[in-house]
């Protein structure tokens, strides 16, 4: 009687999501209900009942349990170990639709900013960036405090550089070091923050003139630093853990300063150096190039 009444209150052009989970609901008690008192059944097939709980369950997002919670975060930690990201995407992007939570947040950033990374297709990278610059922002206003919001927001903003105009781009080269300094001052063990302010020096060093002048118009002075600052913060980065991707930085960072041995030594140092994944492979390249040049 429950269903029949659910049933004739929803014609079908007004069955909206409410009232699909409703009228699931009330079918439901009916089955339960009809098993135990009276014997009947309403049939497991019928349609509208199929639909409303198909409906629900495709958009209504599920929040684990904190234990499953973690054995997820602690899975995709391993599989960022192995660059396997296209494998982490998949498990992390169900979780980011659900309540907010600080540790997925800015894993999440994190994923699309490697998968960003990985991708020739600019249109695709562009949304990649800025999908993940929003996820970062959203983490940073949740948590002011947090050393991993901060250091997102900047590295996203950095990535994201490259799609805008020169004034936005000046504008956004001081907020970034901002955020990474306030990461290192929250981190200062994380080496993947000294490679993010050593690629902001690297950029502010190799500024256009056209950059450069429209920061003196738009904010009194272009942003500050040098290529040796950025070689001091690449080398800092090697000290606390000794990746590729921090050698072949140093090693770029020392041929713009004329150090032709300096350079050579940290090119092979980067091919000496234990990679996994596409992007390794790529640094790879770039320092070969760099040898045979």
């Amino acid at each position: 009687i429950c269903y029949l009444i659910a049933r004739s209150l929803l014609l079908p052009g007004q069955r909206s999501r409410s009232c699909r989970i409703w009228m699931a609901a009330t079918a439901a008690c009916c089955l339960l209900f009809s098993s135990t008192s009276f014997g009947f059944v309403i049939p497991s097939h019928h349609s509208d009942i199929q639909r409303a709980f198909r409906s629900s369950a495709r958009s209504t997002p599920v929040a684990l349990a904190p234990d499953l919670q973690g054995d997820t975060l602690e899975q995709i930690d391993v599989l960022h170990k192995q660059k396997r990201f296209q494998e982490i995407y998949s498990l992390i992007q169900p979780l980011s639709g659900g309540p907010f939570n600080i540790d997925v947040a800015w894993r999440y950033a994190r994923v699309l900013y490697e998968l960003a990374e990985e991708t020739a297709d600019k249109s695709e990278r562009e949304r990649l960036v800025r999908s993940g610059l929003a996820k970062a922002e959203e983490a940073l206003v949740q948590c002011p405090d947090n050393g991993l919001a901060h250091k997102w927001v900047g590295i996203m903003l950095g990535a994201v550089g490259q799609f805008l105009p020169t004034k936005e781009k000046v504008a956004n080269a001081f907020r970034i070091k901002d955020t990474l300094e306030r990461a290192a001052t929250l981190r200062p063990e994380d080496a993947s923050v000294k490679i993010a302010l050593g690629e902001w020096a690297y950029k502010v060093a190799d500024i256009s003139w056209v950059e450069r002048n429209a920061a003196k118009v738009l904010f009194g002075a272009p942003p500050e630093a040098s290529y040796r600052d950025a070689l001091e913060l690449f080398e800092r980065a090697y000290e606390l853990d000794a990746t590729k991707k921090a050698a072949i930085k140093a090693g770029l960072t020392c041929q713009q300063l004329k150090q032709t041995a300096d350079a050579t030594r940290w090119m092979q140092q980067a091919l000496a150096t234990p990679g996994t994944g596409d992007a390794d492979a790529e640094l790879d390249q770039i320092a070969k190039r760099a040898l045979a040049s």
